[in-house]
């Protein structure tokens, strides 16, 4: 393996020259950025007012039965803090997310490795893999929630049919089965996404690493350990953290096949704050749990940008 790993230090992983600094650019480029002036007013319209009015809002109590707000300060907070659903959604939360999202990797990276090899008929099969990706999520919601209902689901009747049970299953109804169905179906929608990606990483590995270390006998497993895996790390870590992110906002199919039900057992963070702020009209605790959800969101990808920034200093000093 020393010739291979003499190879890869001819290629090193593709990763991007560092950017200059935002204001360096805007310096640079302040005449070109005039152009694009209005439609840069109207993002931050559309993005820093509801932001920055959800955040006002954290602090206000929003009555039902009056059109008025109050101001009580940090008190949704502690309420957030003290409830009894938050243990029980964040765990769920938590499930959803990192479930969802370590399936649709690992399902994502094995139908990428087998499109890599060009193997017959990978056209076809390609493109039924991507059909989950282009459906609406809305519909997918409730076809799945379809073939999972609990009385007349085809699931349960196909089964019962090749006498591998006696009654139905209720997999949207069991609380010990809701949150699991959610995670299948997320999976099935969400993996495409992660094999388009990881096809492309794929792709733009050099073929003369692969080469060289079969010249030294390095068998299939070797060479994705030593190959594969090191060659791709800069686009599992872009995939992984979009699907995290894309997971932990998803909010139509878990409302749709569930709404939260039954007894919260599948209530996560958006549809409580969905449920809290348009079924229970309580808009400031709702804003309250919107708040908290961004400042992890943000302590997230600030951690995911910096080890991503860490990667190309550290490519470029070489």
């Amino acid at each position: 393996m020393a010739n291979v790993r003499a190879e890869m230090d001819a290629f090193p992983p593709i990763s991007a020259p560092k950017p200059p600094g935002l204001l360096r650019q805007i310096v640079k480029h302040r005449y070109e950025y005039l152009y694009i002036a209005p439609a840069i007013g109207v993002m931050g319209l559309v993005i820093l007012y509801p932001l920055i009015y959800t955040i006002l809002l954290s602090f206000f109590n929003t009555p039902a039965n009056n059109p008025n707000v109050f101001f009580n300060g940090v008190s949704n907070y502690i309420e957030l803090a003290q409830d009894n659903l938050l243990g029980l959604v964040i765990r769920n939360t938590l499930y959803w997310t990192f479930g969802s999202t370590i399936t649709s990797f690992a399902l994502g990276l094995l139908a990428a490795l087998l499109l890599n090899q060009r193997l017959p008929g990978s056209g076809i099969f390609s493109a039924i893999m991507v059909i989950p990706y282009v459906i609406g999520q809305v519909t997918a919601a409730y076809l799945w929630r379809w073939l999972m209902h609990g009385d007349f689901g085809v699931i349960s009747l196909t089964l019962m049919e090749m006498g591998l049970l006696d009654r139905p299953i209720s997999f949207l109804q069991d609380p010990a089965l809701v949150m699991t169905s959610l995670v299948i179906v997320n999976t099935w929608k969400s993996f495409p996404f992660a094999m388009i990606m990881l096809l492309a990483g794929l792709q733009a590995i050099p073929q003369d690493l692969y080469k060289a270390a079969r010249v030294d006998g390095a068998n299939r497993f070797q060479q994705f350990i030593e190959i594969t895996v090191p060659q791709l790390m800069p686009v599992i870590l872009v995939t992984s953290v979009l699907l995290i992110i894309g997971n932990m906002n998803s909010f139509t199919i878990p409302y749709l096949m569930t709404g939260g039900g039954p007894a919260h057992q599948s209530e996560l963070v958006i549809t409580w704050v969905y449920n809290e702020s348009f079924q229970a009209l309580r808009f400031g605790f709702a804003s309250a749990i919107s708040v908290a959800l961004f400042i992890v969101l943000l302590i997230f990808s600030y951690f995911y940008v910096r080890a991503l920034t860490r990667g190309q200093v550290s490519s470029a000093g070489e």
